[in-house]
């Protein structure tokens, strides 16, 4: 005997009237247990969706190329697996009054770029040069990307790759990584020059000195280390 039929004893009642509250009783049981299988079928759903959306979540705001964009503004974007910039960082104070004035997060990185040249032409004179240094296990792709893009084909315009340990050395002087390589090309030439020395040139001043360096070096090395520059160029420039 169960607790339902217990509590039923007391009752004067028809036998029929009995059995009936009993199965009526019996019933919303049951479809109580149901609604809380389904309660906690749900419950498991919303956990695993849940689960699932942070995990997609990590993945989109993780970075897994990086584009060090260099004029006299110098700006990092970190850019996803989807091709968004998830990351924008300035490393001096042009860059950063650009940042205060120009969102570039969760855009392609093209629409980016565009977007900076188009808010922030302020900082570009006659003679300015863009310099672009990539990151990335697909920097062929972004390169190619960049030349192709039209708003780009207006400018000076000069392309490089690097990699995770030059980002290191250069954040670590406070300095973008597409100006940190710049200097190390100049200091290969001249190594009176330091990273302070760098801080205060333009990317214009900086590649006519690496130029001017280059041109009146008469060393095999520094043979040598042009050769190696113009292997690693990409796009067009002086």
């Amino acid at each position: 005997m169960n607790a339902f039929q217990k509590s039923m004893e007391g009752i004067r009642a028809s036998e029929e009237l009995k059995e009936n509250t009993l199965r009526y009783l019996e019933a919303q049981r049951k479809r109580s247990h149901g609604r809380r299988y389904v309660l906690q079928y749900a419950l498991a759903a919303a956990c695993l969706f849940v689960l699932l959306a942070a995990g997609g979540y990590s993945v989109y705001i993780r970075p897994v190329s990086y584009i060090s964009i260099d004029i006299n503004p110098s700006i990092e974007m970190g850019i996803n697996r989807f091709g968004r910039v998830v990351s924008a960082t300035a490393y001096n104070a042009d860059g950063e009054e650009i940042l205060e004035q120009v969102s570039l997060k969760n855009i392609s990185y093209v629409q980016a770029i565009d977007r900076l040249l188009e808010d922030g032409n302020e900082f570009l004179a006659e003679d300015s040069l863009l310099v672009f240094t990539v990151i990335s296990d697909q920097a062929d792709t972004i390169l190619a990307e960049l030349s192709a893009d039209e708003s780009l084909k207006t400018y000076e315009m000069l392309t490089y790759t690097s990699d995770r340990t030059c980002m290191e050395e250069a954040h670590a002087h406070e300095m973008s990584f597409g100006k940190y390589r710049a200097y190390l090309e100049l200091v290969e030439y001249d190594e009176s020059v330091t990273v302070e020395d760098c801080h205060g040139m333009t990317m214009r001043e900086l590649q006519n000195r690496i130029e001017s360096c280059g041109n009146h070096g008469e060393s095999g090395s520094g043979e040598k280390h042009r050769e190696r520059h113009q292997e690693r160029h990409h796009g067009s420039g002086n």
